[in-house]
């Protein structure tokens, strides 16, 4: 009868423990206890004794912590693993959990760039719109978006002595960017410019008329065109891809990576700290990813009461990490910017930390193994994994236990994350999880509204109806259902709507497209395109027409039909003279091709498609009188729209 109070007394107290919190004697008081448990005795008392002794080194498991805002105080720790005892009614766990000892303290990577040598590109002070490796959808963001007030026409200075290495003008990407390379190997950007100035602005002009095209990229021979430190030789403005006006500015290392450019000393002006907004838990059951699209998962805020601190969040057994989703501010909420440091603990150990300083363009397109793709469609937010996946290349985390928790029923972990902006600027957080046989089960909801799917590991093509797909190896980031259906016609579409999979699920190279065209489709030729859509937004893919088969291919997964575009361009006269504009317009497929003209002789005009405008100047070596001028618009379909008149110019 006494050792059944006494069994009983001892499992309700090994209900409330946080086994991770013994310091060595409650370990031993607590392997005492369970070797006297095999004997049979009458010291009923001294059972009692040793419980109670073993309560005072216990912490019961739903008393939360208090939250530690200096990095200093937290707790480090190793893995502690008990004897394996032997106690037919526990079951031994076979993975080991973290439990605290010692402090840990984090700290950021040691910049050893040169504070001086590099000067602000403008002769204000720098406020800025985007951050160095910013979360931007499909990259990290390169450099510094520097604000110019809504404005273009600020005067972009040199950073240091150089000299031009590379000349770009396009319709997209930076629009006219500028590369200088300087002396210590380094090269500065400045994209989405206006206009050059000076004796790189007749460069650029020679060689646009040399080669009878707008768009054009030159690279000038090695130090024949010299720019001095805080010399003006551009000025900002709003072209290629960009949102509004502003510079883009960059300071690449000789390996041609993009670095952060307030290592290099400049002065950004930041008195507002980073907020971490929202956490996210995941069951890691490399199944679901595969077969849903991401681990089954559950979100909490800031304002939680896993947050603040006044409930556990208790969770099924199992293994677990954890994302993030977080906003910086430099000097008002208007511009929401990207944070680079990151660390997150588990009772004291460093499980995850993240700070990204460098990077290389090519691995730009792997931010979706950063990110949370999945949650970016469902929630329309940006999520960050606090955990790197095998398939996930990225050289800038450090992380233990693959980022993972193993909870045991009756454990307890303490997590606390903690972000930094480059000022140094911190916002933290913790949270308790406890190990509970009846805990929160977490789940992801799961699409059965498919006709076929496939297991897409390796290589694969298949059918499915008259669609032909195949998908390279290199294209996917990790095994996944590839799921298909047939939607009805959407209006001017030729074919039926082809669900192919959904866009939760990101590409890293092209997949490629084919379908046979019925024979009366066949009459519209080359202007057969495929498609894709979002929403109530569609978008042109493209395609190539050999015998019956329309091939194009795509880097996005989700709904697509093939339709045509055989209507030719708009073209609207907005001033015509020596200065000319005009606003072009197209159906679907995009201008690709603009060509204007006097009297036969080709001349400059700029196109930019965020605006539809066409304009230029008509050169001082065309002479008074009448002549006649031309403007011929065709977009990616060959359909062409011509405009001409005679002209008389002073």
């Amino acid at each position: 009868m006494e050792f059944q109070i006494l069994h009983i007394l001892i499992r309700k107290i090994s209900k409330c423990v946080n086994l991770e919190n013994y310091d060595e004697r409650g370990v031993y008081l607590w392997k005492i206890i369970r070797i006297e448990l095999k004997v049979k005795s009458n010291s009923f008392p001294y059972f009692i004794f040793l419980v109670g002794a073993l309560s005072l080194f216990a912490t019961c498991r739903n008393t939360p912590t208090n939250s530690v805002g200096d990095e200093t105080e937290e707790r480090d720790s190793v893995i502690v693993e008990m004897d394996e005892l032997e106690d037919d009614r526990e079951e031994i766990p076979t993975k080991i959990s973290l439990s605290p000892k010692g402090d840990y303290v984090f700290q950021r990577n040691v910049n050893t760039y040169s504070q001086k040598y590099f000067r602000n590109p403008f002769d204000s002070a720098i406020y800025v719109s985007g951050t160095f490796c910013e979360l931007r959808g499909n990259h990290f963001h390169g450099g510094l978006d520097i604000r110019t007030g809504g404005h273009e026409g600020w005067p972009v200075l040199a950073s240091a002595d150089g000299y031009v290495e590379r000349i770009k003008v396009s319709t997209s990407g930076y629009g006219r960017v500028i590369y200088i390379r300087h002396s210590n190997g380094y090269t500065t950007v400045y994209g989405h410019l206006q206009k050059f100035k000076g004796e790189l602005a007749n460069y650029v002009k020679e060689a646009q008329y040399k080669q009878r095209k707008f768009e054009i990229e030159l690279y000038p021979k090695a130090g024949s065109i010299k720019v001095k430190k805080g010399q003006n030789f551009a000025v900002s403005g709003n072209t290629g891809g960009s949102g509004g006006p502003h510079l883009h500015f960059e300071i690449r290392n000789s390996k041609g990576q993009s670095t952060n450019p307030l290592l290099h000393g400049l002065v950004v002006k930041d008195n507002m700290k980073p907020e971490i907004k929202r956490i996210v838990v995941y069951s890691k059951d490399k199944e679901s990813l595969y077969a849903n699209g991401d681990y089954p998962y559950s979100t909490f805020s800031r304002w939680s009461e896993y947050l603040k601190n006044t409930r556990t969040l208790n969770l099924m057994p199992g293994t677990y990490s954890f994302g993030l989703y977080t906003d910086d501010y430099f000097t008002d909420r208007k511009n929401i910017l990207g944070i680079n440091y990151c660390w997150l603990t588990a009772n004291g150990r460093l499980l995850y930390q993240y700070q990204i300083e460098k990077f290389s363009f090519n691995q730009g397109r792997y931010i979706y193994t950063h990110t949370d793709p999945y949650l970016k469609w469902k929630e329309k937010k940006t999520y960050f994994r606090l955990f790197k996946e095998k398939f996930n290349p990225l050289p800038y985390y450090k992380q233990n236990q693959n980022g993972e928790i193993h909870l045991k029923d009756g454990d307890s972990v303490q997590m606390k994350l903690y972000i930094q902006d480059y000022a140094g600027l911190t916002d933290s957080v913790s949270w308790i999880v406890v190990g509970e046989s009846q805990g929160k089960v977490l789940t992801i909801s799961k699409d059965t509204m498919y006709e076929q799917k496939y297991r897409i590991e390796g290589n694969k093509s298949f059918k499915f109806y008259e669609w032909n797909i195949s998908i390279p190896k290199k294209a996917v980031y990790h095994p996944f259902d590839f799921k298909l259906s047939i939607k009805p016609t959407k209006p001017k579409m030729l074919s039926k709507t082809l669900q192919m999979h959904y866009g939760y699920t990101p590409l890293h190279t092209y997949v490629n497209i084919n379908y046979k065209v019925p024979t009366e489709w066949l009459a519209y030729g080359n202007k057969l395109c495929g498609v894709s859509f979002n929403g109530k937004r569609t978008y042109y893919e493209g395609g190539s027409l050999k015998g019956n088969v329309l091939s194009f291919r795509t880097r996005s997964l989700g709904q697509y039909a093939i339709t045509f575009d055989d209507q030719p361009p708009v073209i609207k006269v907005l001033r015509m003279g020596r200065n000319f504009r005009f606003r072009v317009t197209d159906n679907l497929s995009g201008i690709t091709k603009i060509k204007c003209s006097i009297d036969g002789k080709w001349i400059l005009a700029e196109y930019e498609p965020k605006t539809s405008r066409v304009w230029g100047e008509i050169p001082k070596w065309i002479k008074g009188g009448k002549h006649l001028f031309k403007l011929v618009v065709t977009d990616d379909k060959g359909n062409t729209s011509k405009y001409d008149r005679e002209l008389t110019l002073n």
